[in-house]
């Protein structure tokens, strides 16, 4: 039997999942769906104009899934820091399973700010040319495409730390 109630066990399930899916979910723009845009642009001649009005789209719908997702994590993460608040990990260690939960509510909600600072002029420039009627530089689209790329590629390692945060935490 454990030692912990069903509410604490779900909330591990929720934050661990969770922040290991928002990971995946963030890094497979970067790694599967955004490549096959600009591979598209480079091999079959799609204009530039019609792949950012496609990363725009896609753009929408993952800020719309994992905004929320983020938001449900970190609850999770914080609840569990919450509920083993004094419990260290070793004797001697400083750190203590409410800093790993902490670090991990942290981490994952780290990509909202991430996103506004650093990700926001190459996120600014892709909206203006989504909306823009001129054909612009396609290669000048396509770098600021692969930019974007990077930094979310980036991105999406805040949530995999703060689900491996997170396991320490409830493993060790």
């Amino acid at each position: 039997m454990s030692s912990y109630p069903l509410d604490f066990r779900l909330a591990q399930a929720i934050g661990l999942t969770g922040a290991a899916w928002l990971s995946g979910s963030i890094g497979g723009l970067s790694n599967i769906a955004i490549p096959a845009l600009v591979q598209s642009h480079r091999e079959d001649n799609v204009p530039s104009s019609t792949i950012t009005k496609q990363w725009q789209r896609l753009y929408n719908i993952g800020k719309a899934q994992v905004t929320p997702v983020a938001a449900g994590v970190a609850v999770s993460f914080g609840y569990l820091a919450w509920s083993v608040r004094g419990d260290a990990l070793f004797k001697q260690a400083p750190l203590s399973r409410t800093a790993l939960f902490s670090t991990a509510a942290i981490m994952t909600l780290g990509i909202v700010p991430f996103t506004l600072v650093v990700m926001s002029s190459t996120n600014g420039a892709l909206r203006k040319k989504a909306v823009s009627t001129s054909e612009s530089s396609g290669e000048e689209t396509i770098d600021l495409i692969e930019r974007w790329t990077t930094l979310n590629r980036l991105r999406s390692f805040l949530p995999l730390a703060g689900a491996f945060c997170g396991i320490i935490a409830s493993f060790i």
